[in-house]
């Protein structure tokens, strides 16, 4: 079994950071960046229960401090329907935005029609690489800023 390894090079400061596991299929890791980092782990299959028990340790986490997600899904093999539904009918209005790195032709083609079909409610975007993916969700921060701030 192939197991992603989580650089932590990507993180402003590892060292000021929560991380957990959850089923054994989702590690979270909130930076000091204002970026969660949803990875999955474990070549897993993203189900309900696992799907709710993120949105729960994010909202706890961040409450409703502006912040973005970074989706790693290189090590997930599949995502049910349901759950797919789910996942794009979350709006939380701190989040500025959300970032998928995906691997593969195959992996972009399935996430394209996820962001078709269930049109997240926060900007969304497909990455390969993980560097490009948070440069432009602290784009999506300083974005969101700016405009709080002219209100």
């Amino acid at each position: 079994m192939l197991k992603r390894k989580i650089y932590l090079s990507s993180i402003p400061n590892p060292k000021n950071m929560r991380s957990i596991t959850i089923n054994d299929k989702i590690q979270i890791i909130e930076g000091d960046d204002q970026i969660y980092r949803y990875i999955a782990i474990n070549n897993c299959t993203l189900d309900m229960e696992t799907l709710e028990k993120m949105t729960e340790v994010g909202d706890n986490w961040c409450q409703e401090r502006l912040c973005a997600n970074l989706v790693d899904v290189r090590n997930m093999l599949f995502v049910d329907s349901k759950t797919r539904a789910y996942a794009a009918a979350q709006y939380r209005p701190h989040v500025a935005g959300q970032a998928l790195v995906i691997d593969s032709k195959i992996s972009s083609y399935f996430a394209n029609i996820f962001l078709k079909f269930s049109q997240p409610k926060v900007p969304t975007k497909l990455f390969t690489n993980e560097a490009d993916a948070l440069a432009w969700l602290g784009e999506q921060i300083e974005k969101r800023r700016k405009a709080q701030a002219a209100k």
